[in-house]
């Protein structure tokens, strides 16, 4: 088996950093007027902001991967790579011109149905057969959408990712399950990369390029890592909580009030925060300091 601490692994990863690094700096130097993030109802910024940094962060991982075919043999299959890019255009036509949410939640159906009837990505057990599938299309759905209403503050998205993939990468690496390890850690470099042109004060956003797939391989990863006996099911679940718990907590307390939770609200804890005087550093990083 490939050893995952190679110099070539190595290489990959800097690769993937490098590359989304990169393109975040050419997009704030000489892009900066394009594909802007303009504030609204949910916003924590004053002034519009490029928001083509989840490009970036893809850039960085398609170039891993290139360079990683053998390794990620079999971690990268069709399904995901079509739920992926379904996603990918789905969230940049949303944020070059807006699309009804029901569109998007019909593409985030389809990459989530893709990923659990193609490749199984659910919980199984031996009662209740019919039910897993279904309820593996509620997280996934949950999962991507969870991760897109967290990404509101700045370096906050990115650090989770960061952080979160990161430990994957060492769980796995601890069960010497290579390929999920390295893609894992292949995620984590291409975030790193992204944050470091979005650590507050922000000069770019993910936009929803960015924290719609990262939500879909938060889900999908969370659970292909159980499948392989890499950690119990909760391990995850506590991993992510720092997002988790908010969304799912502010999005009930909507839902009990009767709001219409498709819309954009500034409700959830880390907003509240900053809205009470806090700095995005002071609160991005007290949620680090939670995340670790």
């Amino acid at each position: 088996m490939l050893n995952v601490f190679s110099w070539y692994i190595a290489f990959a990863l800097f690769a993937a950093f490098l590359a989304s690094a990169f393109l975040c700096y050419w997009i704030v130097k000489y892009a900066q007027h394009v594909w802007l993030d303009h504030p609204n109802e949910r916003s924590l910024h004053t002034a519009p902001v490029p928001r083509l940094g989840g490009v970036a962060i893809w850039l960085g991982v398609v170039c891993a991967i290139g360079l990683l075919q053998q390794t990620l043999m079999g971690e990268v299959g069709a399904y995901l790579s079509i739920a992926a890019v379904l996603l990918l255009v789905t969230a940049l036509l949303d944020d070059r011109h807006g699309l009804h949410p029901l569109l998007r939640l019909i593409a985030q159906m389809s990459a989530a149905c893709l990923l659990v009837w193609g490749e199984h990505v659910y919980v199984s057990a031996a009662w209740l057969t019919w039910l897993w599938p279904l309820l593996g299309v509620v997280v996934l759905v949950w999962c991507i959408n969870l991760y897109n209403f967290m990404d509101g503050m700045d370096g906050f998205a990115g650090a989770m990712a960061v952080i979160g993939f990161a430990t994957l990468a060492v769980l796995g690496v601890m069960q010497t399950q290579t390929a999920f390890a390295v893609f894992c850690a292949v995620i984590a470099a291409a975030s790193a990369g992204f944050l470091c042109f979005n650590f507050p004060p922000a000069r770019i956003f993910m936009g929803d390029s960015g924290s719609t797939v990262l939500g879909l391989m938060m889900g999908v990863l969370s659970i292909q890592g159980w499948q392989l006996h890499v950690y119990s099911l909760w391990v995850p679940v506590l991993l992510f909580s720092p997002f988790g718990v908010d969304a799912t907590v502010t999005l009930c307390k909507r839902l009990c009030k009767r709001e219409k939770v498709w819309l954009p609200h500034r409700q959830h804890y880390y907003q509240r925060w900053v809205l009470a005087g806090y700095s995005h550093r002071q609160v991005t990083g007290a949620y680090v300091i939670l995340m670790l």
